[in-house]
């Protein structure tokens, strides 16, 4: 690893490190505030000042910008916060099949793995990839007739092969 990447580890590091004390100093989001003093009229330049300044050290935009990719799904799809995918090969096959699309769930489910906030990381998300076919096996089988695909792929991936 060059030192550039070094130092850039060690302050992602340092950044998620402190996102459990920002939230208690800057419980409102910067929307909040700004619709809250507006609404009051009254020193709302100073509190939208304070509240752009605050924004500027949220961890979630640097933790995003700092290549957490794939493995930020894993922060709340752990078993304990969302349930944990299932890699067994008999029950579900083609997470074994599928481990190494993009390297990512992202290749498979879409949505955007770079994001922490559930909200926003799940816009777009295909739950089930099998019944959108066109949308999330497109992406890599590109041969047109996804649906025959996923035909072929669910019988030969059951267990039974039926």
């Amino acid at each position: 690893m060059s030192r550039a990447g070094l130092y850039a580890a060690i302050a992602c590091t340092a950044l998620l490190a402190t996102a459990s004390v920002l939230p208690l100093l800057f419980p409102q989001s910067q929307q909040q505030l700004t619709a809250d003093t507006e609404a009051n009229a009254w020193g709302s330049e100073a509190l939208a000042s304070l509240s752009e300044g605050a924004a500027r050290f949220s961890p979630v935009a640097l933790a995003n910008a700092c290549g957490l990719g794939a493995s930020s799904c894993f922060k709340c799809h752990n078993g304990k916060r969302a349930a944990l995918p299932s890699a067994d090969k008999q029950t579900a096959p083609w997470h074994a099949d599928h481990a190494k699309v993009n390297f990512s769930c992202v290749g498979c489910h879409q949505g955007n793995p770079r994001i922490l906030k559930q909200e926003i990381a799940h816009q777009g998300l295909v739950s089930d990839p099998r019944e959108n076919a066109e949308k999330s096996c497109s992406t890599c089988h590109t041969s047109g007739d996804v649906q025959s695909l996923n035909a072929n792929y669910q019988h030969f991936a059951s267990p039974t092969g039926k």
